[in-house]
C-alpha cells in the first residue's frame, strides 16, 4: 500500500442480506479516505438470507479476490452465505495474486479462516459497514480499522482479564479465531488449519443457548483442536445469556473452568460495539495483561 496512492478497497457481499442505503451512506464516509469499489447484487427471491444468489455471490467473491488493483476486501456484512462459496473459489489460481486483506466478522469468519489455511493470507476480524454496529457506540474502533486499512503499523492495545488463573507474565503467539459457531462448522474440513499450535485464539458469538457454546467448546477439545493452543481470548457473547439463570459473565466463567489453558476475556470485540480489530494469522502479544498486536511492515 503506496502512500501516495489511495487504498483501493472492494466492498463484497458474500453472505446475508442488508440495507442498501445504510451501507451507501457509510461508503460515502469511507471514499473520503480511499478508493472504494462496489458492485450491487440482485437480491435472490428464492432464498431470503443471503446477499445474492449463490452464482452471483460467488463471481463476485472471485472477482474481487483476483483483482489485481485491490488491496482491501471489506465485507458489508455477515449473516449467512460464505461458506457455501469455499470450495468453488479458483484456490490454484488465487496462490498467484497478490494477497488482499479481509476485514469482517460474523459469517465472515468462514472466510478468514480459509483465506489463511489454503493461501496463508492473513486478514482482520473487524466492523462491517453494512451493519447496525458500524460507529454505534464509540467511532473508535472504526477510527482504528481506517488507519489499519491506510496501512498504519502503529500498535493496536487494550487491556484483558485473566479468568481462571494468576495472570501469566508475557505470552505471544500467532492469532486465530472469529465466531465460535462458525468456526467450529469448519472443523473436519479443509477450511479449518491442520494444527493450532503456537496460536493465540480469539473467540466470540451470539444469540446461542449457554449450553451449546459449551457444547462447541468440547467439540474444540475433543477433536483436539485446542493442542498446542497458548491461550484463548473470550470476546462478547451477546444475547448468549439466560435470564435468571446464566448470565453472560457466567458462561465465560464456565468456559474458563473447563480449559486447562490461560483464559483471557474482553468486552471490546464481539458482535457489538465498539468492535475492535483483531488480527487472523499474524503476530499477537500479551503482555501483563495487556494485548498487543501491529500490522507487519509490507516493505520486509
Amino acid at each position: 500500500m503506496q502512500d501516495q496512492i489511495k487504498t483501493h478497497i472492494r466492498i463484497i457481499s458474500p453472505s446475508g442480506r442488508f440495507d442498501p442505503n445504510l451501507l451507501l451512506s457509510r461508503l460515502a464516509e469511507l471514499e473520503k479516505e480511499f478508493h472504494v469499489s462496489y458492485h450491487k447484487l440482485e437480491v435472490d427471491p428464492s432464498w431470503p438470507f443471503t446477499a445474492g444468489s449463490f452464482e452471483d455471490r460467488l463471481k463476485q467473491l472471485t472477482d474481487a479476490l483476483l483483482a489485481p488493483d485491490v488491496d482491501v476486501l471489506l465485507a458489508a456484512r455477515g449473516g449467512y452465505g460464505a461458506s457455501d462459496l469455499l470450495p468453488h473459489l479458483p484456490w490454484a489460481q488465487l496462490k498467484n495474486v497478490k494477497p488482499k486483506l479481509l476485514i469482517g466478522f460474523s459469517d465472515i469468519s468462514a472466510l478468514h479462516s480459509a483465506l489463511f489455511t489454503q493461501l496463508n493470507w492473513p486478514s482482520i476480524h473487524g466492523p462491517m459497514p453494512g451493519t447496525e454496529l458500524w460507529q454505534k457506540n464509540d467511532p473508535s474502533d472504526v477510527d482504528c480499522l481506517i488507519e489499519l486499512m491506510k496501512g498504519s503499523q502503529k500498535p493496536v492495545q487494550w487491556e484483558l482479564e485473566c479468568l481462571n488463573r494468576d495472570l501469566p507474565p508475557n505470552l505471544s503467539g500467532w492469532s486465530y479465531g472469529g465466531c465460535l459457531a462458525v468456526l467450529t462448522n469448519l472443523i473436519g474440513t479443509a477450511y479449518f488449519p491442520k494444527t493450532l499450535f503456537g496460536s493465540i485464539l480469539f473467540i466470540e458469538d451470539i444469540g446461542e443457548h449457554p449450553a451449546r457454546i459449551l457444547r462447541f467448546i468440547n467439540q474444540w477439545s475433543q477433536s483436539r483442536s485446542l493442542e498446542g493452543v497458548k491461550a484463548i481470548i473470550l470476546g462478547r457473547f451477546t444475547a448468549c445469556e439466560v435470564p435468571d439463570l446464566c448470565s453472560e459473565a457466567q458462561l465465560k466463567l464456565a468456559i474458563a473452568q473447563k480449559l486447562k489453558l490461560p483464559v483471557f476475556s474482553t468486552n471490546l470485540f464481539g458482535h457489538c460495539a465498539p468492535n475492535w480489530p483483531l488480527p487472523i494469522g499474524m503476530q499477537l502479544e500479551i503482555n501483563n495483561g495487556t494485548l498487543s498486536w501491529n500490522l507487519p511492515n509490507q516493505n520486509g
